[in-house]
């Protein structure tokens, strides 16, 4: 398996895996989130591999296929008034498809995360993951991760 940025030519393969994804989070979160059509996920394919700021990773396996996505950029903390000047990795969504799950593919893509963000000389990686995920939770504990804040909910209606 090997990891390379993602092309426009890779966008049926891609959108596939936002739509499961998506399919996850609705399913748990239905309050939250909203279905994702094919060509929404296509949209938010090509706005990042054209983007100037977010860049796309993909795990592609020995036969051709993609398995695996990472969506990320780079955040700039300058003369905050609270916080110190750094440099972060986000990652904005991690996707591995259901068939290439505990075959080392979310480990390749974390691994090569971790090695742009250190020749970027980021500060840290980080990333938000919603608390019903709890098998991503315990991935991204795996891969060194820690909880670094809670963000805290109360349903009031409507």
């Amino acid at each position: 398996m090997k990891v390379r940025e993602a092309k426009v030519e890779d966008i049926e393969e891609l959108s596939e895996l936002l739509i499961q994804a998506q399919e996850l989070h609705c399913k748990n979160r239905p309050d939250v989130f909203k279905n994702m059509t094919k060509i929404e996920a296509e949209e938010e394919i090509v706005e990042v591999i054209e983007s100037q700021d977010r860049k796309m990773i993909v795990a592609v396996s020995e036969n051709d296929k993609i398995c695996g996505l990472v969506i990320y950029k780079i955040k700039k903390v300058e003369d905050h008034i609270n916080l110190k000047n750094e440099t972060i990795l986000y990652i904005g969504k991690i996707v591995v498809d259901e068939k290439s799950r505990r075959k080392g593919t979310g480990s390749l893509l974390m691994k090569e995360i971790y090695r742009i963000a250190k020749k970027l000389k980021c500060n840290r990686v980080e990333l938000n993951c919603w608390n019903f995920n709890k098998e991503a939770i315990e991935f991204y504990k795996a891969q060194g991760m820690e909880i670094q804040r809670l963000n805290m909910e109360i349903k009031i209606g409507g």
